[in-house]
């Protein structure tokens, strides 16, 4: 009867040394820090009633304890920092663990006894990730849509959120385009605001859902081209188009030449010569760029382009308006009329020459048989009269005729025979009229 006492006694022990813990809940965060930054770890744990912390440590990847107490250690060359936080609600432990100048991922260990009656290990582990972050900045011009993006690169799974703001506020709903593309080892954001007028600053922050985050900005770079054309100028002119680039944070890469088909003037290809005539200088961000066409022959618009770092081709537009003068028949018609005016004038040059002549010898004659008529007072009255009018107005009437000649003669040739023939028909009529009258 007393061995199963005894052994019932044993039994309840057994019982009693082992009740039933309270829930126990332990809670390690992880971090992402930037090459070189330090990082930090929290570890808590909660209990519903009754429990007690015994123990506690943290260790690191290879499973040596860093330290169970507040306080500066060095372990692996690695210096860490232990701080006591304050408790809240049900709290047993509440500690952080700073790591300072974290080159390559690790894994922290938080280790904790908690005692009741009995006495239970509880330990989890939190991620430290070095990560990189590159902000891609954007550059363009007044009223277009412009696109920066951050990448994300050197963590783990997907379980990642982006935020974006401005100033410390998040963007409001409806004044930018979000997307993004995440992958197993790049997280893309990409931000997308609509008719830029002025320089923008954003900051994309990337969360781990363990804890940790990082930032950056990137800058929307608001610029302006000036683009220089030609207008009104004749074909085979040689001209100099230019563009130039004002409100630049940083120098473009290079500038390049576009004609209007898309394709582009590489060095100096015949009759092209591109050059800029003055470097961008930090600071003052303005930059020239010319391109010399030896001679134009049409009109055509050129497009040159700012290359910038990032990819960016900042694009200004450079008209050239050129005259083409195109041969007519209409120029050789002019021609052959003024030809002919001239042979005009030369034929009434001749008319000139036959009324001067015709009006001379008519006059002439007329007063020389007048005076060889008077030696007869009333016969010469009469018939020298009467013959003299008549021949003076036959040789003016065909000194008249002659004009009329004259004016319709179109050939210096004909003009000059004219002249010749009518001089020597009247002289021969003036000799006649004089045999008449010596008659008489």
């Amino acid at each position: 009867m007393r061995q199963y006492k005894l052994l019932l006694a044993l039994t309840l022990t057994v019982i009693t040394l082992n009740p039933a813990l309270s829930a126990l809940t332990m809670t390690v965060s992880s971090d992402m820090v930037f090459s070189g930054e330090a990082a930090t770890l929290t570890c808590s744990v909660s209990a519903d009633s009754g429990e007690v912390l015994s123990f506690r440590q943290w260790k690191d990847q290879s499973g040596d304890v860093i330290g169970k107490d507040p306080g500066t250690f060095t372990t692996d060359g690695v210096i860490y920092t232990i701080t006591d936080l304050g408790l809240t609600g049900n709290e047993l432990l509440n500690w952080k663990l700073v790591s300072a100048s974290v080159t390559s991922d690790k894994q922290l260990t938080c280790f904790a006894l908690i005692s009741a009656e009995a006495v239970e290990v509880v330990e989890d582990s939190g991620r430290v990730e070095v990560v990189g972050l590159t902000p891609v900045n954007n550059v363009t011009t007044s009223g277009e849509n412009s696109s920066v993006s951050c990448i994300l690169t050197g963590i783990s799974g997907s379980d990642v959120q982006v935020e974006w703001s401005q100033g410390g506020s998040p963007l409001s709903r409806g004044s930018h385009l979000e997307s993004k593309d995440f992958t197993e080892t790049d997280k893309v954001a990409v931000l997308t605001v609509p008719d830029i007028t002025s320089d923008q600053t954003y900051t994309c922050t990337f969360t781990g859902e363990a804890g940790g985050s990082v930032s950056s900005t990137v800058k929307i770079d608001h610029v302006t081209i000036t683009a220089g054309g030609a207008s009104g100028v004749d074909t085979g002119t040689r001209v100099t188009l230019s563009c130039v680039l004002e409100g630049a944070d940083s120098a473009p890469i290079e500038t390049n030449w576009f004609r209007s088909d898309g394709s582009a003037i590489t060095g100096r290809e015949s009759g092209f010569s591109p050059y800029t005539s003055a470097t961008f200088k930090e600071g003052l961000g303005s930059q020239t760029d010319s391109l010399i066409i030896e001679s134009v022959n049409k009109s055509e618009n050129f497009t040159c382009c700012f290359v910038f770092k990032e990819g960016d081709c900042v694009e200004g537009v450079a008209e050239l308006d050129v005259i083409v003068v195109e041969d007519e028949e209409g120029d050789g018609q002019e021609g052959d009329g003024q030809e002919g005016g001239g042979e005009g004038d030369v034929g009434g040059f001749g008319d000139d020459l036959d009324n001067d002549i015709g009006d001379g010898l008519g006059g002439e004659t007329g007063s020389e048989s007048n005076d060889d008529i008077d030696e007869d007072a009333d016969q010469g009255d009469d018939d020298g009269t009467d013959e003299g009018d008549d021949d003076d107005k036959d040789l003016g009437s065909s000194g008249d005729n002659n004009t009329d000649d004259g004016a319709d003669e179109d050939d210096l040739g004909n003009g000059a025979s004219n002249y010749w023939g009518k001089s020597v028909w009247m002289w021969a009529s003036s000799f006649a009229f004089i045999l008449v009258t010596s008659r008489i």
